[in-house]
């Protein structure tokens, strides 16, 4: 039986302390999401900044996974009294790993945290809090269950997006409390939430593909085909 050549996709990843250890840590759901999708998930650790350009070598792909806030001095800001927890460390490791990527022409899928901290490398600024900054906000942090899709976007109709959801309306799940404010360049917006807050994001150029997603399709693509598609159509990309 020939080889079937499997796209390998890097995970970003946070630190946690489990049993006061701190440790590696990666929500299970974008683990699963890539082995639906056809890939081989590797998570890469926060590290060394000069480790960058190897992880990234390695890697067909790269996924920008979610977690913590970015850190204001990310984006050149002060700090509002709303902001949560943050990693400068996993920020600088993070903004490397995007610049290399896209450097090295690997398609890059940033989720959640991921828009936000694409967007700010790429030069862009971040709302800090969206209730106390975005005019009439809709709820973007659930209360619901994590798969549940709990308030509408509206998709671009010229966008890649569009093409794999077939709708120009869907409902996302919403765990964020921070998203894209000034836009960086060489990226659109093909996704809007009711309010306006950013929910998806494409790079200008076609290829390699460059996806910011606000939602976590990881956690809805267990019960909703389309956002398993998401990640199939990565996941092809990569492998070319």
């Amino acid at each position: 039986m020939p080889f079937e050549k499997k796209a390998i996709i890097g995970i970003s990843s946070s630190v946690e302390n489990h049993n006061n250890i701190p440790s590696v840590h990666v929500h299970e759901k974008y683990v699963q999401a890539v082995l639906n999708g056809g890939g081989i998930p590797v998570v890469i650790p926060i590290g060394p900044t000069e480790m960058a350009k190897a992880w990234v070598s390695m890697c067909d792909g790269l996924i920008l996974s979610s977690g913590e806030d970015i850190d204001p001095a990310s984006f050149q800001a002060n700090p509002i009294p709303l902001i949560q927890k943050t990693n400068q460390k996993r920020d600088k490791i993070e903004i490397e790993l995007i610049h290399n990527a896209i450097k090295l022409q690997k398609p890059i899928l940033a989720i959640c945290r991921g828009i936000t901290m694409l967007n700010a490398a790429l030069g862009g600024t971040v709302v800090q809090d969206i209730c106390t900054t975005v005019s009439n906000p809709i709820n973007h942090y659930q209360q619901a269950e994590r798969p549940e899709a709990t308030h509408d976007i509206i998709i671009d109709t010229t966008s890649r997006l569009y093409q794999i959801f077939q709708k120009q309306k869907i409902r996302v799940n919403s765990m964020h409390h921070q998203a894209i404010e000034m836009l960086a360049p060489n990226i659109k917006v093909v996704a809007t939430a009711p309010d306006g807050v950013v929910e998806a994001v494409e790079g200008i150029n076609d290829t390699p593909i460059l996806w910011g997603i606000q939602w976590h399709p990881e956690e809805m693509a267990v019960e909703d085909p389309s956002m398993n598609e998401l990640f199939k159509q990565f996941i092809a990309e990569c492998n070319k």
